[in-house]
């Protein structure tokens, strides 16, 4: 079964002209699991060609805006389709606790009411568990250290392949233990060298951090997402190659890394 990471965004908070806010889709066939749900999925979900209508899951990493905003638009979408017909229920996963904000956010359009085919799930507390499988692909979570609650993902294909993204984090040495031997490690850099500071304060890692995370993962290729406005590409890859030895990329919006 055809199976890839799709970078729907890359940017952080604040998306610029080039970046909209990070987000991925595990994609698995024709459809896949979407990780984190800022604006306008739907429409890049159809662009690099995820069927929303087939999504087996959606993972909300943690509850901030840039993560979260676009859920009532993808839910909405997703009801236009196929109206009050039965369908099979399309799990939601938040971190514990976080439950009731997203049900509030989309009560505010009565979608808590009309999306009946959405089934709240709280992402595990033991990251050794998985909370997903399907056809021999996997889903594990880790908390991080980003402020509010949040969650790393770890995605276990068949045939040995493994994906990990970090979520907004401080740099985590227990995040490279979860995803060691990553054939991509996707981890967010919204800061660069000099930013350090910055970086601790809201809870997030520099480029040249991410490199060591990876590194300790012994992963074979970093991706790195969540970049703040002013990040220059080729300035924030030098960074992170000055701890990590293999591939370093900042994708585009709308990459496809096939995982075979």
């Amino acid at each position: 079964m055809d199976a890839a990471l799709v970078v729907l965004g890359t940017a952080g908070a604040l998306p610029t002209a080039r970046r909209d806010n990070t987000a991925l889709v595990f994609r698995i066939g024709r459809g896949g699991v979407l990780v984190d749900c800022p604006g306008s999925v739907y429409t890049k979900l159809l662009r690099t060609g995820v069927d929303p209508t087939a999504l087996d899951a959606v993972v909300l990493t943690h509850a901030h805006p840039d993560h979260v905003y676009g859920l009532v638009s993808l839910v909405h979408s997703l009801w236009m389709v196929e109206g009050d017909a039965p369908r099979a229920p399309l799990p939601l996963y938040a971190p514990a606790g976080e439950a009731g904000r997203v049900r509030a956010m989309l009560a505010l359009f009565d979608l808590d009411r009309r999306a009946a085919f959405l089934d709240h799930r709280p992402l595990p507390d033991d990251p050794s568990q998985p909370f997903w499988e399907r056809d021999g692909h996997r889903l594990l979570a880790h908390r991080v250290d980003h402020g509010p609650p949040a969650c790393a993902v770890r995605w276990d294909a068949p045939g040995g392949r493994r994906v990990t993204y970090s979520t907004d984090t401080r740099p985590l040495e227990a995040l490279a233990a979860f995803g060691v031997s990553s054939d991509l490690f996707v981890h967010e850099a919204t800061y660069g060298s000099g930013e350090e500071s910055l970086a601790a304060a809201g809870g997030h890692s520099t480029a040249e951090q991410a490199g060591r995370v990876a590194a300790l993962a012994d992963a074979r290729r970093l991706l790195l997402v969540h970049l703040g406005d002013h990040a220059d590409p080729t300035r924030w890859i030098a960074d992170a190659r000055r701890e990590f030895a293999g591939p370093v990329e900042i994708p585009e919006d709308g990459a496809v890394y096939p995982l075979g």
